[in-house]
């Protein structure tokens, strides 16, 4: 090899570490959460300004918004590139989506699915900046009147949110008409799993959040049955589809005899790809009083109400329902419906898991197998005052699932919940 040649070689090594050397690095350190029953969303605050200053010059130069390049829309990507560390997943490019705290803004949440890790000891990977377009995964729509918003991964339908009023179909009194729920929910092989106006119960819709109990001062309605007041869309603040997630963002009011607005609902849907394992849907919903003396509560002498899921029957269905002792720390909760669903291509089934830190966790687990009906009955039968400033928090994750799901993935679908992997940039890009 001649000495021109070793030098050329020399001086391309050097361009290559410099040019790894400016990456940022993220790192999942051992021990840092609970691996999931496949790959589990992952999150982490960034500046992305300060982690890819030169995405950021480049925009800049060409008159485009900050944050245009990573919410994919200009088609490109991020990705984040395994270092080969110890115990890194077996991949070698991970999809990476950035989710601004405002609009067009570079301060936010990295998301990513991680995979479980192959060994033991930290895992290591180098944020690169897009370089090549792509159609973003998961997309959204809506209907001609904005009144519903569809969620899709490529051709494949996951949801659709009715933030309008769903047309009441014939046989059900139009004293039914309701919005602000999602239906259809679909399974791995685009079931529907989710069931609407049903004749037994005409009121039950879908996977939704509603209570029997509706206070405002001295009065109590149904939102639940319909009965007096109502949940109207005010706007829809935010879709973006992209490479891990879809996210929506729904501003509603309930309205007191549909006249007289008494709680601003903010609810927050992020529908993360598909993997073998199945689909992670992440709702989260804010509940604020517009009025003194509103609360919400379960049905008196039963208790049911809030977060709740009509499912469609299913031949050889399963209903599974845990709790673990009361003082038992951490405490674990959990239901599963499964079976075989019209249309689908074998068995599956979807979790629910309450988030610990919503109040009162963990809430009472109820079914009603000849409604096809589960949920985690919350707050109870007694009544929670809603304020005017502060918002009641409810988070839920569901998880759509093949197969009927073991004990041991609920178990470990619902740590990856509650204790996700840690992450964090190194040295001064950390945020």
């Amino acid at each position: 090899m001649t000495f021109a040649l070793r030098l050329l070689l020399v001086a391309v090594v050097l361009l290559m570490l410099v040019a790894q050397a400016g990456d940022p690095v993220l790192i999942i350190p051992d021990g840092g959460g609970a691996a999931g029953p496949g790959p589990v969303p992952v999150s982490v605050e960034v500046d992305l300004s300060r982690l890819l200053p030169q995405l950021f010059q480049e925009r800049s130069s060409t008159g485009d918004p900050a944050g245009a390049a990573t919410r994919g829309d200009d088609g490109r990507q991020l990705r984040l590139e395994s270092s080969g560390a110890t115990g890194a997943p077996g991949t070698g490019s991970i999809p990476a989506q950035f989710e601004a705290e405002t609009p067009g803004g570079t301060r936010g949440t990295l998301w990513f699915l991680l995979p479980p890790p192959s060994g033991s000891g930290e895992s290591r990977f180098r944020l690169k900046a897009p370089i090549a377009a792509a159609q973003p995964v998961l997309s959204i729509r809506s209907g001609e009147t904005n009144t519903w918003y569809d969620i899709a991964e490529g051709a494949q339908p996951v949801l659709r949110y009715h933030q309008g009023t769903v047309p009441v179909p014939p046989g059900i009194g139009t004293n039914y008409a309701r919005g602000d729920y999602i239906m259809p929910l679909y399974g791995p092989s685009g079931e529907v799993l989710t069931d609407d106006y049903p004749p037994d119960h005409p009121h039950h819709r879908g996977l939704g959040w509603s209570w029997p109990v509706t206070r405002w001062g001295n009065e109590v309605r149904d939102i639940w049955a319909v009965v007096g007041v109502w949940a109207r869309p005010v706007a829809m603040r935010r879709t973006e589809g992209g490479p891990v997630f879809a996210l929506l963002e729904a501003e509603n009011v309930w309205k007191w005899g549909d006249t007289e607005p008494i709680v601003r609902e903010a609810v927050r849907i992020r529908a993360f790809r598909s993997t073998p394992e199945g689909r992670w849907i992440d709702i989260e919903l804010r509940l604020t009083a517009l009025a003194d003396g509103v609360a919400i509560g379960g049905r008196p002498h039963g208790g049911y109400g809030g977060f709740g899921l009509r499912a469609k029957p299913a031949e050889g269905r399963v209903i599974t329902r845990f709790t673990d002792p009361a003082g038992i720390q951490p405490r674990r909760s959990w239901l599963d419906y499964s079976g075989v669903f019209a249309g689908g291509k074998g068995p599956a089934g979807l979790a629910i898991f309450e988030h610990p830190a919503n109040p009162l966790y963990p809430s009472e687990l109820k079914e009603y197998p000849e409604l096809n009906y589960v949920m985690p009955a919350f707050p109870g039968e007694r009544e929670v005052p809603l304020a005017r400033d502060r918002a009641l928090v409810l988070k839920h994750r569901v998880w759509v699932h093949p197969g009927m799901a073991p004990a041991e993935g609920l178990a470990r679908a619902w740590a990856a919940y509650v204790t996700a992997p840690r992450a964090i940039f190194e040295g001064p890009a950390r945020f």
